[in-house]
């Protein structure tokens, strides 16, 4: 039961499930919100902000001694918080880095699907 517990993968596994509980009520709280791309933009923003890793320990990452283990990453939002709140002088901008990386990731994503549902329409209406 302990290696269960302390196993990174059973705990970003619990972490998946409760981020996608939340990122249902994130959705769900901007029910008002009627203009579709604004919207989606709003859950591009939500899904990044509860789904991006960054590495704990930026020093170690860059050196590549992580080797992809997945109990050294942590969601970038909290990273930022802790880094913030407990340390001295802490650089959060790798995690930062990482959020804003998702985000232009998730425009780019968006826009391509916005661009793509545009030419389908386009080209249906005329037939």
């Amino acid at each position: 039961m302990e290696s269960l517990m302390f196993s990174g993968l059973s705990q970003w596994a619990v972490y998946g499930v409760s981020a996608l509980a939340c990122f249902w009520a994130w959705d769900k709280m901007f029910f008002w919100i009627v203009q579709k791309d604004l919207k989606a933009i709003i859950r591009i923003l939500g899904a990044v902000l509860l789904f991006t890793p960054a590495p704990l320990d930026p020093q170690l990452a860059e050196t590549g001694v992580f080797n992809g283990e997945v109990s050294n990453y942590a969601p970038a939002f909290l990273i930022i918080i802790f880094r913030g709140l407990l340390e001295n002088n802490a650089s959060f901008l790798d995690a930062i880095i990482y959020m804003l990386a998702g985000l232009i990731f998730g425009l780019v994503l968006m826009s391509l699907l916005s661009l793509f549902n545009f030419l389908r329409t386009k080209f249906t209406a005329q037939d």
